[in-house]
């Protein structure tokens, strides 16, 4: 009896292990990083010495900002960091559990859910200083994976209790209050109440409760002045010739800086999430054509890392697109980076189209993909879109990992024959450098801010 039960506690602890690993990690991030520098000391934290927070708040959206639910966390939480390091720790280390709760994952692919949680380059929350960017961008991404899990309980007609209802109003409030979760939010709204609509079910109140949140803030940031002036402000600040651009312009602006956050500059997560449905194809079809298509972004990449550091020649070809404001259309150097992307592209959706198996089903799982992707487009559209460095990634860069956990789930019982595994470990171990490299570059960052920077 005490044998079969000191067992079962043994299971337990090595099921949720990978969870542990990633507070383990969070925590040493949080003691080492500094907050004295960025946005947080320079300008949030003064912020209430002009006054009360909604006189604050009031001011920033006429001549500022609409983020208003996230500042009326940020602005109080600069003069607390201690308080922010706790829940910023639980934020970071609870997001592989929402992945896991909305992936129904077993113990094997918890350790991916893991891996690729600590494979973000979590450097990036301190571009603009570690309260202000995490509360604007992690925070949010949380609440969108907290709303995603009570999207899911309320299409399936699971009762939620009055009080998680709440918590998801207020996870909504917050987190649609940022322009690209407002999106994300519509867009997984919609797309559920569609879903339930075509299978003929009860409507469902709670959805359109959220739903009618995220439009009020969608409204709301639509019309902010402040929205407007910061613009204008920006323009003339960071870049002049952004009044003029066309809406081509814009478009490849921000098209290619996707290439060069993900491509141009190889990115871990990205090459992870191309290689496994790659794999995947493999493995489901035997196919050498389908595997080669499915792997373009792979070659794209080899060129990039490989062929460019090698043959000087080569570098003409495998560019990397500057941040600048004017291009040359007619130059190779300005249309091979879009050309590479769409290779990536089509690859990316060859992959998923032989590995869903079902039209509906790759239908929702491209338009997910999808909204993530025009979440890093639309910064084409903003004069920071440089200014901002990465940060307005972690949607994209988290919407490539859902949609590859969901590949590998749906793939789990090709995966788990032994003919397999050791292709499988190949790819985790893999995995598994990628994470300690990336741990040991973010941990020592954290370091160095406030310190030598």
């Amino acid at each position: 009896m005490l044998g079969r039960s000191w067992a079962a506690k043994k299971g337990k602890v090595q099921e949720y292990l990978p969870f542990f690993c990633v507070g383990v990690v969070a925590v040493l991030w949080h003691a080492v990083l500094s907050v004295s520098v960025g946005d947080d000391m320079v300008y949030f934290k003064t912020l209430l010495d002009g006054g009360s927070i909604w006189e604050i708040l009031a001011h920033r959206y006429r001549t500022w900002s609409s983020r208003l639910g996230i500042e009326l966390v940020l602005i109080p939480l600069v003069h607390a960091p201690l308080l922010w390091r706790v829940l910023d720790v639980l934020v970071f280390a609870s997001i592989p559990i929402l992945l896991d709760k909305l992936l129904e994952a077993d113990k094997d692919l918890r350790w991916w859910i893991a891996g690729f949680t600590l494979l973000y380059p979590f450097s990036d929350m301190m571009s603009a200083g570690w309260i202000s960017t995490t509360t604007n961008y992690l925070w949010p991404l949380w609440c969108i994976l907290f709303l995603a899990l009570h999207i899911k309980k309320a299409v399936r007609g699971v009762p939620m209790a009055w009080y998680e209802k709440a918590a998801g109003i207020l996870a909504c409030a917050y987190a649609a209050s940022q322009e690209q979760a407002a999106a994300l939010l519509l867009v997984l709204l919609v797309l559920a109440l569609v879903w339930q609509r075509r299978r003929k079910r009860s409507n469902n109140a709670y959805l359109y409760a959220l739903l009618g949140v995220t439009i009020a803030w969608f409204t709301a940031i639509l019309l902010c002045p402040g929205n407007k002036i910061r613009e204008l402000q920006e323009i003339q600040g960071r870049m002049p010739e952004f009044a003029s651009f066309s809406l081509w312009e814009k478009l490849y602006m921000g098209l290619a800086n996707i290439e060069r956050v993900f491509i141009a500059v190889p990115d871990y997560v990205f090459l992870m999430t191309v290689l496994i449905l790659a794999g995947l194809v493999y493995l489901k079809t035997r196919d050498y054509r389908k595997t080669v298509c499915a792997g373009l972004p792979l070659l794209v990449l080899f060129g990039q890392s490989v062929i460019r550091s090698r043959y000087v020649r080569f570098a003409n070809i495998f560019v990397i697109p500057e941040q600048t404001a004017g291009w040359d259309f007619g130059s190779p150097a300005v249309w091979l980076p879009l050309l590479f992307l769409a290779a990536c592209i089509g690859g990316i959706l060859c992959a998923l189209y032989w590995l869903t198996g079902d039209t509906e089903r790759y239908l929702y799982t491209v338009l997910l993909l999808g909204v993530g992707f025009a979440t890093g487009v639309v910064m084409g559209f903003s004069p920071t879109i440089y200014a901002s460095a990465n940060r307005p990634y972690i949607y994209l860069y988290f919407t490539c990992i859902f949609v590859c956990l969901m590949q590998m789930k749906q793939m789990r019982p090709v995966l788990r024959r032994e003919i397999y595994r050791t292709l499988e470990k190949a790819v985790f171990t893999l995995l598994a450098v990628l994470v300690l490299v990336n741990v040991a570059d973010v941990t020592w960052i954290s370091y160095l801010t406030g310190r030598f920077l």
